[in-house]
């Protein structure tokens, strides 16, 4: 079913057809070129939207206008802030204000409101407005490049951690170094286990110590100690770090070997410093 916006009810190229086919006045004959994917979720779409109520459809229909007419695509909003706050960082005020027009209203809370205009940073025409195609093309040159972080195809890992609160992501992934921590040490003595799960302490020693009893192939072994040796020769790091560092590799690992999509979108929905790490940006 629609939601009153329709905006995450169906993808945004499905949004486009069932706008265009509403466009034309003939939805139901001219979905007959479409292919048999496209046209049963179409199908329901228009449907769908047929049902709602007479205003609530008017609502839709303007959400889907405005997505259309955005140069930037809609699941933005779905980023971790500090994706569009680097993104902006270093721009004026005008500059700011220029792509923030160009925003949906959940993309625009993500976006910082600026600082001072820089001298030279924004160009205007003679009455001191900017024409709307120069907006949209800021606003795609500065943002357009996160889009594979919203839109790639993905795999069911990566789908169902996208879904994840921030927070709960990064508990998840610190929690996948614990375990890949745990894995590598299958096998070894107890005292040897023991001083591994003494150096992070409670809540991953208890993980460590879970994982390092799950049966395991050598090669399984092999690569998890790869990843534990990674990041634990760095001092600067606390225990919950070096899990949080190696737990990114092991995650990259696990998603591109998923889908070559499903890391990027994972990565965006992690604070940009480490999303970086999943996608080699």
């Amino acid at each position: 079913m629609l939601s009153e916006t329709g905006a995450g009810a169906v993808d945004g190229r499905s949004r486009g057809l069932v706008l265009a086919f509403h466009n034309l006045g003939s939805a139901v004959p001219a979905m007959v070129a479409l292919d048999e994917s496209s046209l049963a979720i179409c199908t329901d779409a228009w449907r769908d939207l047929c049902a709602l109520d007479e205003a609530v459809r008017t609502r839709t229909l303007a959400a889907w206008r405005a997505e259309a007419a955005s140069a930037l695509p809609a699941g933005l909003a779905r980023l971790h802030p500090s994706w569009i706050e680097d993104a902006l960082a270093g721009e004026g005020a005008g500059m700011v204000a220029a792509i923030r027009a160009q925003m949906s209203e959940p993309l625009r809370a993500l976006c910082p409101k600026g600082r001072e205009m820089a001298p030279g940073s924004l160009q205007v025409s003679d009455d001191g407005t900017m024409p709307e195609e120069t907006r949209r093309e800021i606003a795609r040159l500065a943002l357009g490049w996160l889009e594979p972080l919203v839109e790639s195809a993905a795999g069911p890992m990566a789908e169902g951690l996208g879904k994840l609160e921030f927070e709960e992501l990064l508990a998840e992934v610190t929690r996948t170094g614990a375990r890949t921590v745990g894995h590598s040490l299958a096998g070894a003595s107890p005292a040897l286990r023991a001083r591994a799960m003494a150096s992070v302490g409670e809540p991953w020693a208890g993980v460590i110590g879970k994982a390092s009893f799950q049966p395991i192939s050598p090669s399984e072994r092999s690569a998890a100690a790869v990843f534990a040796t990674a990041a634990a020769d760095s001092e600067a790091l606390t225990p919950a770090d070096r899990m949080l560092a190696i737990g990114l590799a092991a995650l990259r690992a696990e998603l591109v070997a998923e889908h070559p999509g499903s890391p990027f979108r994972v990565a965006g929905r992690l604070p940009a410093r480490l999303g970086r790490t999943l996608v080699g940006w």
